[in-house]
Parts: structure tokens; sequence; C-alpha cells
């Protein structure tokens, strides 16, 4: 089950908080998220709404650089019957499943050609 769909914003460390802000401000949404990814130099938070989800990645040029080709990031509740699905629908994977800081994730390209981020949260993160 899909759980959530966020689109993906990327700005210099010193502007999470503003974005964060901004977001929450449009589209009357809550902060749902936040957590620091010290292998990737960066930290990530998330603002939640009815109608949209943004996910913040906020960090150096050169540590986000290697995450902007990739354009969504959907939550999923179980990485493994995902990949099963998008590999039959001939999907390619780009990464094995990795742990972070809050769960675990993956990335596939679609047979369009997106890349997409699938991730599932341990429980606490809901």
């Amino acid at each position: 089950m899909i759980l959530e769909t966020f689109i993906r914003v990327f700005v210099d460390a010193d502007a999470l908080d503003p974005t964060v802000a901004f977001y929450t401000e449009l589209l009357s949404g809550r902060e749902t998220l936040r957590f620091a990814y010290p292998e990737a130099g960066l930290e990530l938070a998330a603002v939640s709404s009815a109608k949209l989800s943004v996910l913040i990645i906020a960090g150096p040029p050169e540590r986000r650089a290697p995450f902007e080709a990739t354009r969504l990031t959907i939550q999923v509740d179980r990485l493994e019957s995902y990949a099963d699905v998008l590999n039959a629908a001939g999907g390619q994977q780009l990464e094995p499943v990795r742990r972070t800081p809050v769960g675990r994730k993956t990335r596939f390209r679609h047979a369009d050609g997106m890349i997409v981020e699938y991730v599932d949260h341990d429980e606490a993160h809901g």
C-alpha cells in the first residue's frame, strides 16, 4: 500500500527552516518528519498535507547532486512487495535496499524513465 507520495525540493542547509515554513503555510500542512542523514551530509524534512507532500533535502550542492535525478519519493508499507510489481512492469532497480536513519530505501527507474525512490519507515517514524 502506498502511504504517501512526496515531491522533492533541494535547498542549501541554511534554507531548510524557511522552506519548511513556506510549504507548511502554502499547503496548510505540517512538518511530519525531520532527520539528519550524516552518511550523505544532508538533513531532510517533510511537510505533509491532504493535497501535496514535500520532501525537502538540504545540504551543500555537491552533497545534494547525487539525489537530484530522483523526482519523487513514495512511502510504502513494505518495499519488497513493490519491488516485485515494479520489476514485473519493466522497472529497473538502481540500487539494493539500504538502511536509512528512519527505515529503508531503494530506487527504481520506471519503464517511462522516471527515477523514483521508494521508502518504508520504521514504526517510530511511521
